[in-house]
């Protein structure tokens, strides 16, 4: 057995402290598309990293030379990266953002001098109490000054990682990997390949005990010549190839990436086309399959959340559908929630099969942040929210003995195509107002409110006194 061990760490959801008349974890929801904008303007730049999704439910937009802060469909923060670096930016992009609003990205300058035209790519640091920090010494560069150094992620201590790109001259000669945070400052991730000197290697998440997740280039030969293999870092351990680490469940795969890890060492990615999750103290794993009963091909997982909630994509003919898979779950495909919305929010020519929607990260409200991609210049950066599927079958004015009030009824059905609420962590309960304008949790038992709920139905009569109009809402489940 080998001796690379981590230490489990149990974090629980955040649990919204709801004692609630009518309380049902039979809800169901349905996942709608949102597109964040900044100054009334969608993002239509679009990248592999950023617009990451923190558990307060805050993302990264970023527009040309500014990155904003995205919630609750308003802007929050809008930062300009501008600097007195000695040269023209060209664009930032903020790539990650922990739950004190620590953000790590990459900004770069275009440099012209009698030498020519180069780009300068390096990292920088931003909070909102202390704003933007550039860290343009972490890097390489080449002799003349071009560079190409990004940071990926920041976890909650503040350990961010990323990658610096190595020069001959002018000519990028492969990559370092390495982790950094302003306490510790950069250590290098020890390379687990390298073809005459070169290595590539990409780290892709870090968790709150510092394990680091990734993928290098195993090379075959040549430069040229590699297969993809997933990787699991801590200072302690060392470096080490996944499937030295588990044989059994890894044998035989050509490609093995490792995209996102929980605090529980829970990782998820890809071998071979098949998305997989597997947890590094257990050793045990799983293959995530592609939804039932669809045309849905393979699949990849690209994040997950501390319950073990992952989200994926399964390819199309021409593009990639939305996923999300738990132990419960199983696997559900996303794209026929928001099909309408999709269809409306697409230009002319452009149609559902032509998309690639693919997410990047996951809370633990089970919100994803995502690209929308297709082959024309139409990008957006998008938000899948989960949202409650419920409507009042009736409301009926009545009494019970000699009160008088509304009794409002759903009548239960259940949707293949919809997600129970309690496998995301959420149950409904049930707010009240008389205007419409202020809302009120209905949390007690009044004498005169009563509530009813079978397997059919849900049933709660409301006396005039008490409030006219009555509305479910999500809560997150206590743990």
């Amino acid at each position: 057995m080998s001796q690379f061990t981590f230490k489990s760490v149990t974090k629980s959801l955040a649990a919204i402290s709801f004692a609630a008349i009518g309380a049902s974890a039979e809800a169901q929801i349905r996942y709608q598309i949102v597109v964040p904008e900044v100054l009334g303007t969608p993002i239509n730049q679009t990248s592999s990293h950023g617009n990451e999704i923190n558990e307060s439910g805050e993302t990264l937009l970023n527009r040309i030379t500014t990155f904003a802060i995205w919630r609750d469909n308003a802007i929050t923060h809008i930062a300009s990266a501008a600097s007195d670096y000695p040269a023209s930016l060209s664009k930032v992009k903020a790539a990650s953002i922990n739950s004190f609003q620590e953000v790590v990205g990459t900004k770069t300058y275009r440099i012209s001098d009698e030498s020519g035209s180069r780009f300068d790519t390096f990292p920088f640091y931003w909070d909102p109490s202390n704003g933007i920090a550039d860290l343009s010494d972490l890097g390489s560069r080449s002799a003349l000054g071009a560079g190409s150094t990004y940071l990926y992620g920041i976890n909650n201590a503040g350990l961010s990682v990323g990658t610096t790109t190595e020069y001959t001259g002018e000519t990028p000669a492969g990559n370092t990997a390495f982790t950094w945070s302003f306490e510790t400052g950069r250590t290098d991730i020890p390379s687990l390949s390298s073809y005459e000197g070169l290595s590539h290697t990409v780290p892709n998440a870090v968790n709150e005990k510092g394990l680091v997740v990734g993928t290098y280039r195993n090379f075959l030969g040549s430069h040229s010549v590699y297969t993809e293999q997933a990787f699991a870092y801590t200072p302690e351990a060392g470096n080490a190839k996944l499937a030295d680490l588990a044989p059994e469940f890894f044998s035989s795969k050509t490609h093995i990436t490792a995209r996102d890890v929980n605090n529980s060492s829970t990782l998820v990615g890809e071998m071979d086309q098949q998305a997989y999750i597997f947890n590094l103290d257990t050793f045990e794993g799983k293959i995530i399959p592609a939804p039932s009963n669809s045309s849905l091909r393979s699949t990849k997982a690209h994040a997950i959340n501390e319950n073990n909630i992952v989200a994926g994509t399964a390819s199309l003919a021409n593009g990639a559908s939305p996923i999300v898979w738990s132990e419960e779950l199983g696997t559900v495909d996303l794209l026929p929630h928001f099909s309408s919305e999709l269809e409306q929010l697409l230009p002319n020519g452009l149609a559902i099969h032509d998309t690639r929607i693919t997410p990047k990260s996951i809370n633990g409200k089970g919100q994803i942040s995502a690209t929308l991609d297709t082959n024309s210049s139409f990008n957006r950066e998008v938000i899948l929210e989960p949202t409650l599927d419920f409507q009042w079958t009736s409301m009926t004015q009545t009494s019970r003995g000699n009160v008088k009030g509304i009794l409002y009824t759903h009548q239960k059905s259940q949707s293949a195509e919809l997600i129970p609420a309690q496998s995301l962590g959420y149950q409904i309960a049930f707010e009240c107002s008389q205007d419409m304008t202020n809302w009120n949790d209905i949390d007690h038992e009044g004498s005169a409110i009563n509530h009813l709920e079978t397997e059919q139905k849900i049933e709660l009569f409301v006396p005039f006194s008490d409030c006219l109009f009555v509305r479910p809402k999500l809560v997150q489940s206590q743990n």
